[in-house]
C-alpha cells in the first residue's frame, strides 16, 4: 500500500501531470536499479555497490510513496554494512518480491489521484 500522504504531497506540490512524469521517472530509475540487484542475487558482485543501490532504492521510494519498498531496501543497506551473506541474502529476495510491486502501487496511486484531480 502505498503512502497515500506523500502521493497526496507530491501532486498538491508538482501538480498531477508533473507527479505522473516524475513516477515514470521513479519508475525507470528503480528499474535500473533493480537490474543490478537482480544480476547480484543470481551472479553475486560487489557488495559495496549493492548498498549503494539499495541506498538510492530506499531513498527513491520513500520520496514517491513507495514506503514499504523503502523499508525493504534499507534492510538491504543495513544487511550490506553488516556484511553477513545469509542475511544479505535474505534481504535481496524481500526486495526482489517487494519493490516491483510497490512501485507499481505508488504508480496507480498517483494515476488515480490524477484522473480524480482531472475531473475535479
Amino acid at each position: 500500500m502505498p503512502d497515500m500522504e506523500i502521493i497526496h504531497q507530491l501532486a498538491n506540490d508538482v501538480g498531477a501531470d508533473t507527479a505522473l512524469m516524475l513516477m515514470g521517472i521513479f519508475k525507470d530509475d528503480a528499474n535500473t536499479r533493480m537490474a543490478f540487484v537482480r544480476t547480484y542475487s543470481e551472479t553475486g558482485g560487489d557488495v559495496k555497490e549493492l548498498r549503494v543501490q539499495a541506498h538510492s532504492l530506499k531513498g527513491l521510494c520513500r520520496t514517491y510513496g513507495a514506503a514499504r519498498a523503502g523499508d525493504a531496501a534499507m534492510d538491504l543497506q543495513d544487511a550490506c554494512d553488516g556484511g553477513d551473506e545469509t542475511l544479505i541474502a535474505e534481504k535481496l529476495r524481500t526486495v526482489l518480491d517487494i519493490i516491483p510491486d510497490d512501485v507499481e502501487a505508488a504508480i496507480a496511486a498517483m494515476t488515480t489521484l490524477a484522473g480524480e484531480n482531472a475531473g475535479a
